[in-house]
């Protein structure tokens, strides 16, 4: 069993395990468990993406683009362990951005990161004693999207970056709208 099966095994022996304990266990970094996850988790994409293209009427053109931006720690491990990084995620639709970025925040997120406003707003108490400003949970949403437009600056095929900040803009929206 490769080092990419094994994170596999145990992300669905225990889907409430987090990152860093999956890695530990499988003796791998935390990045490549998040790349597995997200390349796991495509399968569900996919399905919601369906759902979705099949009540939408527009049709929508799918681009195929690889995997950018590995970090060292990664490359290193796939090096290290003679193992392929996981496979580039067809993507890249209005549509499957998203149903991508509903996925995060409906599901995958919440699991590991809790309810939404709840969290922002422990950010945003963090940051404001750290700044010396009062922020909000909306602020929070705000200037995590804006990171994200920082990110899609340095690059914009970068996908996970599009994904992000939709995210951070539907949660900010709710969270500025209860």
């Amino acid at each position: 069993m490769n080092k990419r099966e094994k994170v596999v095994a145990v992300m669905q022996e225990n889907p409430d395990w987090h990152l860093p304990r999956v890695a530990s266990q499988v003796g791998c970094s935390e990045s490549y468990v998040h790349l597995v996850r997200k390349q796991v988790k495509a399968a569900e994409y996919n399905a919601a993406k369906a759902e979705l293209e099949a009540e939408s009427t527009a049709t929508a053109t799918s681009v195929s683009v690889p995997a950018t931006g590995l970090s060292a720690e990664v490359e290193t491990s796939y090096l290290e362990t003679n193992d392929l990084p996981p496979a580039p995620v067809e993507v890249v639709t209005r549509s499957s951005i998203l149903s991508t970025a509903r996925s995060y925040i409906t599901r995958d997120r919440q699991a590991d990161h809790g309810d939404a406003e709840d969290n922002f707003s422990r950010i945003a108490g963090y940051w404001s004693l750290h700044t010396g400003t009062t922020l909000t949970a909306t602020d929070v949403a705000v200037m995590m999207a804006l990171l994200k437009v920082a990110r899609i600056k340095q690059n914009p095929q970068h996908v996970d970056n599009w994904v992000d900040g939709a995210g951070y803009f539907a949660c900010g929206g709710e969270i500025a709208n209860k």
